[in-house]
């Protein structure tokens, strides 16, 4: 048994949820790891599915949850303003903090720097940290291609003139024709 291999052993298992039971994970050693391939895991307020890897470590509080995923998003050309599907690369370190300890069944007390999600009921609901890396992966403008032809009007539509600008327009037209 390798350091890498952990407890649970070298084995993968599939998963098409991002809900996670991780009670027996959090009453093993230190160090414990688990291995997840998630296929065409789908959860609530996510509008694509995702798929990819997922590792589970047992630290000394907590769970550590490295995730390398790929999903898609729906999202407008910024030039055309034709609807496209996106593909997304998330990766993300993530810690999930149990409120008790599993075998003594006494409160922890998190540190005060503790940053990551709860641990609710035994399981880990990866679904908030990836809407949250999604959200931050999203392109501001995004582009449907390199030859975007942006937005296609048949004839060109011209400004309206306020009247009272127009001293200034005929002034205009008289100096361009000198």
């Amino acid at each position: 048994m390798t350091a890498e291999s952990g407890i649970a052993g070298p084995a993968v298992r599939r998963m098409t949820s991002l809900l996670i039971n991780v009670s027996t994970l959090l009453q093993e050693q230190i160090g414990s790891l688990r291995r997840y391939e998630l296929v065409d895991a789908r959860a609530a307020g996510l509008e694509s599915a995702v798929s990819g890897s997922l590792r589970l470590l047992r630290t000394d509080q907590s769970v550590l949850a490295t995730a390398a995923l790929t999903t898609s998003v729906c999202d407008l050309c910024g030039r055309c303003l034709q609807e496209l599907q996106l593909p997304v690369a998330l990766a993300f370190d993530e810690e999930f903090w149990p409120a008790s300890d599993a075998v003594l069944g006494v409160a922890i007390t998190p540190p005060p720097e503790r940053v990551g999600f709860a641990v609710i009921d035994g399981q880990i609901d990866l679904s908030e940290a990836v809407r949250q890396y999604l959200e931050m992966e999203r392109p501001m403008s995004p582009r449907c291609g390199e030859d975007c032809p942006g937005l296609q009007d048949d004839k060109p539509q011209e400004a309206p003139i306020d009247d009272r600008w127009s001293v200034l327009a005929a002034l205009k037209l008289e100096i361009e024709q000198d």
